[in-house]
This record gives C-alpha cells, structure tokens and sequence, in this order.
C-alpha cells in the first residue's frame, strides 16, 4: 500500500516518460515506486527502482514533507543517466534527457 498516493499519482507519469525517453526497446523490466523511511520517525522517502537489462538503479524522488514532490526528478535522473552510462548494456552511451517537462511545469505557477 503507498504510504502517500497523491504524490504517487502526480509522479508516475513523469517517471514513466524519463523511462521511455531514457531506455531503448527492448533494455527496460519494469520500474516501481518504493517507499523507506528514514530511521523510525524519520520522514517517508519516495524512490523509484527501475531494472533494465539485469540491473537495477535505486534513485530517491522525493524526500517527504515540505517538498514538492517534482523537486527531486532533476537529481533522479542525472543519476539515472549516469546508471545508463555505467552499465553493461549501454558503457559509455551518454543519453541525456534534455527536456524536463516538470521544471517548466513550475515555472509557469
């Protein structure tokens, strides 16, 4: 069960299209919210587990309360980036994700 499903809901699609812009056919299993909290009282933290090619890649998203839940995708995928470029399936490849919708998203509030 999601320990906060509004910001579940506003950020899968955006983690869907980083994936599909990111990924080539055929590297992607799947990707998934998790969900850890920070010692036991600390705050919920929102990452997101993506696996592609028999690797996995833990990014956080969103470091709970008091943030807006885009404000961590630009630190989610540069880590993603450099996952990609790390792994066996794409050494060396820099795929950039240029266009971040979200940041226009707040630009415009």
């Amino acid at each position: 069960m999601s320990e906060h499903p509004d910001v579940e809901d506003r950020l899968r699609p955006l983690v869907q299209l980083v994936v599909e812009r990111l990924f080539r056919p055929g590297e992607l299993d799947g990707w998934c919210f998790v969900w850890r909290r920070d010692g036991r009282s600390g705050p919920h933290q929102l990452m997101a587990s993506v696996a592609a090619a028999g690797e996995t890649f833990d990014g956080y998203i969103w470091e709970g309360a008091g943030y807006a839940p885009e404000d961590g995708l630009d630190v989610f995928v540069d880590g993603l980036e450099d996952f990609i470029s790390g792994s066996r399936f794409a050494w060396g490849q820099q795929r950039l994700l240029n266009e971040r919708p979200w940041r226009d998203r707040w630009r415009r509030r």
